[in-house]
């Protein structure tokens, strides 16, 4: 970021990802460095991608810990579409871009917005700046076929300003990033994370265990770690339900793993439900769920697989397992298809049983 180089952080949801981009651009602005961060999460069009990156700017540009001193007018005079602009009680500034007024001209408008950034020191010298564009992914889903094309001009001409791409959706990310074709392929550094090694969580997991007044051995924070399949998200939300489990008890016990990670799916059997019936529209994405939780497999198109989720032919299942890939409900790892949360996988396995 601070040498003004485009960066593509890859990873799936719950490793971390989003905690590293905060920190990240926390010591970037400590540095002196400007820093807007956008999260596309809900845009639906490529007006509401814009108008995500120009709030980013401005609130960039107005907010606490700005080390640039503007007016609203300011910011927003350098833009070519004059926004709707709203001032909360508290100050805060919500910006809305007018989809008949912008049309086709979006892409201008983000151009525009970057080089207010850019430019906010006010001289040729000033800081480095930088767009932290967080849930990139859904550009592939917007228009049609997607606009991440439009982002490799967009990156181009963004001279001196560093734009990181994160997507917490790998398979799509990898559509845009990486091969022949791919419409962002070859363009800045690539930073795929992966989980954290069970020889630094586990010591890490001691450490949180003994500051709150808990003993934590190794074994029972290996079994934390495996259980949780090694994604950091869910390795500290057993670990914190193991913890909240061991009650007064000085130490958390392999006992209390058990009956945190039963906490956890029963805290979460109503949204588990919920995300189970809205597949009712499409049975055989259910039935390889279930068969998923029952026993991962890479042989989704074998004989075996197809006549247990109701002798469906392998193109439904291709479809099936894309849908239920984009919904993030089952994963792919070493060729091996799974569901994609262990504490799903034990609520479907319940309910088989």
């Amino acid at each position: 970021m601070t040498s003004g180089i485009h960066v593509f952080v890859l990873s799936p949801r719950r490793y971390g990802k989003t905690s590293l981009l905060k920190r990240a651009r926390g010591a970037f602005r400590d540095n002196g460095g400007r820093c807007a961060y956008a999260n596309l999460l809900l845009a639906t069009s490529e007006v509401e991608v814009a108008q995500a990156i120009v709030q980013a700017v401005v609130r960039d540009l107005l907010g606490p810990g700005s080390r640039a001193r503007h007016s609203l007018e300011e910011v927003l005079r350098h833009l070519r579409f004059a926004p709707k602009v709203n001032v909360g009680p508290d100050g805060s500034v919500s910006i809305g871009l007018d989809p008949a007024v912008v049309g086709d001209s979006w892409l201008g408008v983000i151009t525009d917005a970057i080089e207010v950034l850019r430019r906010a020191g006010g001289h040729d010298s000033a800081p480095p700046a930088s767009l932290v564009l967080d849930e990139f992914q859904v550009v592939a889903n917007i228009g049609r076929g997607g606009i991440g094309g439009a982002f490799k001009v967009l990156a181009d001409e963004a001279s001196g300003v560093s734009i990181v791409f994160s997507g917490s959706h790998l398979a799509v990310m990898e559509q845009l990033t990486k091969g022949q074709g791919a419409p962002l392929h070859g363009m800045g550094e690539r930073l795929v994370l992966d989980v954290i090694d069970q020889d630094e969580m586990v010591p890490f997991l001691q450490r949180r265990a003994g500051s709150a007044g808990k003993r934590l051995a190794a074994t029972t924070g290996r079994l934390i770690y495996q259980s949780a399949e090694a994604v950091p998200n869910y390795v500290q939300q057993l670990a914190l339900a193991a913890f909240e489990a061991a009650g007064a008890e000085a130490t958390i016990e392999d006992g209390h793993v058990e009956q945190g990670f039963e906490t956890i799916v029963e805290r979460q059997a109503s949204a588990y439900a919920q995300a189970f019936e809205d597949l009712g529209s499409a049975p055989v994405q259910q039935r390889i769920l279930k068969a998923l939780a029952a026993k991962p497999t890479s042989a989704v198109y074998g004989r075996a697989f197809l006549e247990a989720v109701g002798g469906v032919n392998a193109n439904a299942v291709t479809t099936a397992l894309r849908s239920l890939d984009g919904r993030e409900l089952v994963s792919r790892k070493a060729r091996v298809w799974d569901v994609a949360d262990p504490f799903l996988r034990r609520w479907l396995l319940q309910g088989a049983a």
